[in-house]
């Protein structure tokens, strides 16, 4: 009689094309993987997988039975999971992976809805999504859509990004430059101010020099390097600068009149933020994805 628990472990060295990964993902010891593949390969009377120098090859019988199964074991391994939620004593503590800035100004006011609820500040993306696909967060808000077999994605929230400043920046040469439209003189006027930024690396200042100059190096000098995007936004409410920014992130400087509104540029598109979670924690996405 065939295991369920062989369909499992099948799924995770399908996914990995690797023993080892696989073994890792189900708390397994790898000879364990490799004795319960070698048994559905007797079972069914076909080889799934070759072995490579850095993992193993799928076959075309894998790739078949993978197909016939994969939705048949998602919706059995979610109703585990919707029986385990259902039947704990407790109320599950989720785990939300996000940036500080995004979620001082995006997040903040949206958390009536949890009764427990686990904010881990991480603001590399990418440490994100790997959190997430190895199951150590429940869910996580990146600024790429993600489209893995395992996986759950959804758009929360859509800004471009804007040039901010202090309300005493003089601004009244720059906005000429912008009714004229003269491009070289807006570029040259943006290269004298005193400039702020949340990275070293000005990654926001890259990006919307690129999209509105077509240039891939500013020549820009960076005054205040302020690791926080909402924090730098703060300190910029007491000196004299300009930044570039989500404007999302700055809408309650600019509505109390702390920080103005300096250029938004049509020629830069909006910035998407995606909620992401693993299909294991797909009803903890749902609430989320209500919530926003």
């Amino acid at each position: 009689m065939v295991n369920l628990e062989w369909y499992r472990t099948f799924k995770a060295v399908y996914k990995h094309r690797n023993y080892s990964k696989a073994a890792e993902e189900l708390f397994m010891s790898q000879p364990a993987v490799s004795n319960q593949m070698g048994m559905l390969e007797a079972y069914i009377g076909h080889k799934l997988f070759l072995r490579k120098s850095k993992g193993v090859e799928a076959t075309e019988n894998a790739k078949f039975l993978n197909n016939l199964i994969i939705e048949s074991l998602d919706t059995l391994e979610e109703v585990e999971a919707m029986y385990a939620r259902n039947v704990k004593k407790e109320d599950k503590m989720y785990v939300l992976g996000i940036s500080e800035h995004l979620y001082k100004s995006f997040l903040s006011n949206k958390l009536t809805d949890f009764k427990y609820l686990d904010i881990r500040f991480e603001e590399q993306h990418e440490v994100l999504f790997d959190l997430v696909n190895q199951q150590e967060i429940d869910a996580a808000i990146v600024h790429h859509e993600v489209e893995t077999f395992d996986t759950l994605s959804h758009k929360v929230l859509s800004s471009p990004l804007v040039v901010v400043g202090h309300p005493n920046v003089d601004t009244a040469e720059f906005d000429e430059h912008i009714k004229n439209d003269d491009i070289p003189k807006i570029q040259s006027w943006l290269e004298h101010q005193v400039w702020f930024s949340h990275m070293s690396t000005n990654p926001f200042i890259k990006l919307f020099w690129l999209h509105c100059f077509n240039k891939r190096r500013p020549k820009v000098f960076t005054n205040y390097v302020i690791p926080n995007e909402y924090f730098m936004l703060q300190e910029m409410t007491k000196v004299e600068g300009i930044a570039v920014t989500l404007l999302e992130n700055a809408r309650e400087f600019l509505e109390n009149g702390s920080l103005k509104l300096i250029w938004q540029s049509d020629k830069y598109p909006n910035r998407n933020y995606y909620l992401i979670a693993h299909k294991k924690q797909k009803g903890f996405f749902e609430l989320m994805k209500n919530q926003f």
